[in-house]
């Protein structure tokens, strides 16, 4: 896959799905708008999803709307997929978490963590702004930006609920770290996306943190999956 190839990878896979490289059949107006609003933000920032995996991610925000609570997206680099997010979001507010610029440079010893020092290595010189996300969603309301290391950048939101999270980390550790933050704050079925999923060790922090889950879990051809939270089981009683 062009995901494990590093960053330029992912933006050369992004280059070629604009140029139809991932063919789709679309039907009727609002799909079409859909596809619009992709090639929209592909024009603005590098999304780094197939148009598949941006219209699934478009699909089940709008799905979501409906339950309250708070959506979210870890692993925001530009801003891409969360601009998809804030469109379809409805009136629900978006946190996004990402480290944006704070790695860049020489480590500081006296802020040096193992999980910091993994992300400088793994993402080097390559990351997202934070200019460049607030002005790409400027226009949107209730988006709050969270800069730093995950989880720690999610200290003091222990009480929000979620209806959507959309993962896209990269590495084992922060996808399990993730896991174990969103996934008991989510509401009865809300819907988490995790990217990577072909990478083996983000299929490894899935497996281990579902084995004994009695949520959904799909799938998906381009690299996704797909997690439904299950409703609470009702107490039947006896007799």
């Amino acid at each position: 896959m062009l995901r494990h190839l590093g960053w330029k990878g992912r933006l050369l896979r992004s280059t070629l799905s604009r140029r139809g490289a991932a063919v789709l059949q679309m039907v009727g107006a609002p799909a079409r708008a859909d596809l619009a609003l992709v090639h929209d933000t592909e024009a603005r920032v590098p999304l780094l999803v197939q148009e598949a995996a941006a219209l699934q991610i478009l699909a089940c925000v709008r799905a979501c709307a409906h339950l309250g609570g708070t959506m979210a997206e870890a692993g925001v680099f530009e801003g891409g997929t969360a601009r998809l997010i804030c469109e379809a979001k409805g009136d629900s507010p978006v946190r996004l978490f990402d480290v944006f610029e704070t790695l860049q440079g020489p480590a500081d010893p006296a802020e040096s963590s193992k999980r910091a020092d993994e992300l400088r290595g793994h993402f080097r010189g390559v990351h997202g702004h934070r200019a460049t996300v607030e002005r790409l969603l400027a226009s949107y309301p209730d988006v709050h930006l969270h800069a730093g290391v995950f989880p720690d950048t999610a200290a003091g939101l222990e009480a929000e609920r979620f209806s959507f999270v959309h993962l896209d980390l990269d590495l084992e550790p922060s996808t399990r770290d993730a896991l174990r933050f969103f996934h008991p704050r989510m509401l009865p079925g809300a819907i988490l996306i995790g990217d990577d999923y072909v990478a083996p060790g983000v299929r490894r922090a899935f497996d281990e943190h579902f084995r004994d889950s009695p949520d959904v879990r799909i799938e998906l051809p381009w690299s996704q999956v797909v997690v439904v939270k299950a409703q609470p089981s009702p107490d039947r009683g006896v007799g």
